[in-house]
């Protein structure tokens, strides 16, 4: 069905592909940060001529996490009051800076230049994860948002193989250069294209917000109906809108959807995602495999990048639910071999393992990517950027990417510490049992949301509370329906069933019974 909608109509689908494209470039510059460490730290280490000792190694490798956890916060600033757009130029910016120090660190020959340029990239890295992918998924169509918003993790995919691909060929202060040039380019593209027609019409500028959706949508598409329910929905939730209060944080609509957004994020990284990105190289060394680990790299970087790119076709057509079951339980599988290769080659030793099973890590690390790109990937950040209620959007994305980072940093930080302490193969068994856990966490608490639009996503959490409250009125003396609709009122309950008209004042009395 989606498939062919989209043949049918090129000229709707074109230019919101183009801004998936162009807003997804973003993560394209985070993988060149993240896939950065794989070839460049063992480039680093074996040109290094200033002081640098192995926890600084350590920290070169995860302060961009660090980084990455601010940024996420501060980027909801400018995306709330400056538009998703000018926060997308702005966070290039920091990514072009970013990487010219780290270059330049080659004349400063400091230790300190490659902590601040990391950071910086850092910086840009957290602003990346909301900004992109709520652009994305405010700029699409209900029935292609999954897929669109897939470009996101593709993107990030191809940044990590690039990475890998130039990384195997030149030093690390000429990766830096090279990656410090592409944000140039990204940032001009973005500058043509429209801001989000949700932010501007939440900002009181109607005629901008259909404009830029007759843009998304092409100039012959009838943009009609999907403004009159923009601005329909906007109204009811704008109504009891202001300033945010702790209360309006701790209620279902926002709380259900924030935390199963965490617990989504928390079991992507607990896979060890980032963990084997940034040390692809000296996991293939101390595997001890026959496979020079530099092609190695090339090798599973490719292979994550092509499932990636797969998986979004089946984003739509399968749903969100199926592709993070299968891919959890398929990643778990790869996990315990990696874990299970380990642990034969501390009781073998690592000559015999390496004899026996020297094909096991690159088989099962490339197992892991296809398995990982096929939904873990991208399903999480897709689910971040079309769950939230649009008026707590910007705020709970840039949380939940906090999180997410922050996770990313406590892994990949102490990734090594980790091999060392409890042995490669527990480390690995323990990632196999957290995407274990994820299963389940899924199969009880995802909803489905495709093909859905984001006010009707709103309405499935909107619906838990309506519910709960609903029963309560019916417990009680039915009276008139004015007097339900003033009791449901002065509660704050949700949408009530459609059959029971209000006898006064529709439009007053719907925005006091919507939630």
């Amino acid at each position: 069905m989606v498939k062919q909608s989209l043949m049918k109509n090129p000229h709707k689908v074109l230019p919101q592909l183009m801004a998936a494209v162009v807003g997804s470039w973003g993560y394209f510059c985070m993988g060149t940060s993240r896939g950065w460490g794989s070839p460049g730290l063992p480039s680093l280490n074996r040109t290094l001529d200033f002081e640098m000792d192995a926890d600084d190694f350590k920290w070169i490798s995860a302060v961009p996490m660090c980084g990455s956890f601010f940024g996420a916060l501060v980027v909801s600033i400018p995306m709330q009051y400056f538009g998703r757009k000018k926060a997308l130029v702005g966070h290039y910016l920091l990514y072009i800076f970013g990487f010219l120090t780290v270059g330049l660190t080659c004349f400063g020959k400091h230790k300190a230049m490659l902590y601040v340029g990391r950071i910086l990239q850092g910086l840009a890295v957290g602003c990346t994860t909301p900004a992109c992918q709520i652009y994305v998924s405010e700029c699409s169509s209900p029935n292609i948002r999954g897929r669109l918003g897939s470009i996101t993790a593709s993107s990030l995919a191809l940044g990590i193989w690039v990475a890998y691909i130039i990384g195997a060929f030149v030093e690390w202060d000429t990766l830096s250069f090279i990656f410090s040039a592409l944000p140039v380019v990204f940032l001009l593209l973005t500058c043509f294209m429209p801001e989000t027609p949700i932010w501007l019409l939440t900002h009181g500028m109607e005629d901008e917000g259909r404009q830029a959706l007759q843009q998304l949508r092409g100039k012959n598409t009838n943009v009609d109906a999907e403004m009159r329910r923009m601005k329909e929905h906007h109204e009811k939730t704008d109504s009891g809108k202001g300033s945010v209060r702790f209360a309006d944080l701790m209620t279902a609509p926002v709380l259900k959807p924030f935390g199963i957004s965490l617990g989504i994020m928390f079991f992507q990284q607990a896979t060890g995602i980032n963990a084997m990105v940034f040390y692809t190289v000296s996991i293939f060394q101390s595997a001890g495999s026959s496979i020079e680990s530099r092609y190695a790299t090339i090798i599973v970087g490719g292979v994550q990048l092509v499932f990636t790119i797969a998986s979004g076709f089946l984003v739509d057509r399968y749903g969100r639910r199926i592709l993070l079951l299968s891919s959890a339980a398929v990643t778990s599988i790869s996990l315990t071999s990696m874990g299970t290769f380990f642990y034969f080659q501390r009781i073998w030793g690592e000559a015999t393992a390496t004899e026996l099973l020297g094909w096991v890590p690159l088989v099962s690390l490339i197992v892991f990517f296809v398995a990982y790109s096929g939904g873990m990937s991208n399903v999480p950040l897709i689910i971040m950027g079309e769950m939230f209620p649009s008026q707590y959007r910007t705020m709970l994305g840039t949380l939940s990417s906090s999180f997410n980072l922050f996770v990313t940093l406590a892994i990949v930080r102490f990734f090594p510490d980790m091999l060392i302490q409890l042995g490669n193969d527990v480390t690995f068994f323990i990632f196999a049992g957290c995407t274990v856990t994820s299963i389940a966490f899924v199969y009880f608490l995802l909803p489905e949301t495709k093909g859905k639009t984001l006010e009707e996503i709103e309405e499935i959490f909107s619906n838990v509370k309506k519910n709960d409250k609903k029963a309560e009125v019916e417990q009680a003396a039915p009276a008139t329906v004015s007097t339900q609709f003033t009791n449901i009122f002065g509660n704050q309950c949700g949408l009530v069933c459609h059959t029971m008209l209000p006898p006064v004042g529709e439009k007053d009395v719907e925005r006091g019974i919507t939630f």
